[in-house]
């Protein structure tokens, strides 16, 4: 019994060094480093539809269109945002000049109450001997009433001069705004058509929770990364590590690749950089997986192109 649990015991043992010495295959895709990312840009209910993609792994140019979203909300926002301005233009020239012809009605009775004051003011110089008690009385009472009847028509002017220089006021504001919101709806509509900044192939992206290709014809949100524009100049692997393996996997640990499209072909490489963070692939079950980023011994691979699946092989 003792000599039958001894066996098992170093059977025990050789298995486990056997599977620790095992090498850990992980799967991974070649990606640029110097990669244009696609966004999906800011709209007023934080999602868009796609119109129209670059076929996956055309070669683009900088500055020909990559993704074009559908702007049919955007460009019918901005009409309506011309109709507005329009009708406030149109109803800011109708306050205007009903405030310019009350201004003037209001300057013509001040004039004409200075003219009454001065015609008063001559009446009642008239010496009361000359015209008696009663008259020079009515005279001086004139006076009085003239010099009340030029300050509310001065008050009356400077009330009207106000109103109109608000109404001015507000209608410059109103155009600014105006200016300021039809600018905003320019730079939507024109960030739904992107243009490749360099040259370089365009990539699809994956949808974060599905993982399924976005595809002509989806509807994404704000800031989902739907593709991008990767040259061939810094090509990298990206592998994907579960949880289990994580610790198994280090920083400077050397890798030999093997590519989907190349599988006679061996390279090697190493792994540059195992990020902290992990998250969860729908598509591969509920554990957790951790990037990491392989680069190339050597000069990069002829051949290599963004997006090929890579297996990587680590000896740890």
């Amino acid at each position: 019994m003792r000599c039958t649990s001894l066996i098992l015991l170093c059977c025990g043992l050789t298995s486990a060094g056997w599977v620790s010495a095992s090498p850990l295959l992980l799967t991974g895709e070649v990606f640029s480093r110097e990669a244009q990312d696609v966004i999906v840009p800011l709209t007023t209910n934080w999602q868009a539809r796609i119109s129209h993609m670059v076929p996956e792994g055309t070669l683009v140019r900088a500055g020909e269109v990559v993704v074009e979203f559908d702007g049919t909300e955007a460009a019918r926002a901005m009409e309506q945002q011309a109709e507005t301005v329009r009708t406030e233009q149109a109803r800011a020239e109708r306050d205007v000049a009903r405030l310019e012809k009350e201004r003037a009605q209001a300057r013509f009775q001040l004039q004409q109450a200075e003219i009454n004051l001065k015609l008063a003011s001559m009446k009642a110089e008239v010496p009361e001997t000359l015209i008696g008690g009663i008259e020079h009385a009515d005279n001086q009472l004139a006076r009085e009433q003239a010099v009340t009847a030029v300050e509310d028509a001065r008050k009356q002017l400077a009330d009207k001069e106000k109103s109109l220089d608000d109404r001015v006021y507000q209608a410059g504001l109103d155009n600014q705004k105006n200016d300021l919101q039809n600018a905003w709806w320019g730079e939507m509509l024109e960030s739904f058509s992107i243009q490749a900044l360099q040259d370089g192939y365009v990539i699809y992206g994956s949808h974060p929770w599905t993982r399924a290709k976005f595809q002509e014809g989806d509807t994404v949100r704000t800031s989902f990364r739907i593709a991008e524009v990767a040259n061939t100049q810094d090509l990298a692997v990206k592998i994907w590590i579960n949880s289990v393996d994580r610790p198994r996997v280090r920083p400077g640990e050397p890798v030999r690749i093997v590519l989907d499209a190349m599988p006679e072909t061996e390279f090697l490489g190493v792994i540059q950089t195992v990020f902290d963070s992990g998250s969860k692939r729908q598509e591969w079950g509920d554990s957790v997986y951790f990037e990491g980023i392989v680069t190339f011994d050597g000069k990069q691979p002829d051949g290599l192109l963004p997006g090929m699946s890579v297996l990587v092989e680590s000896r740890s």
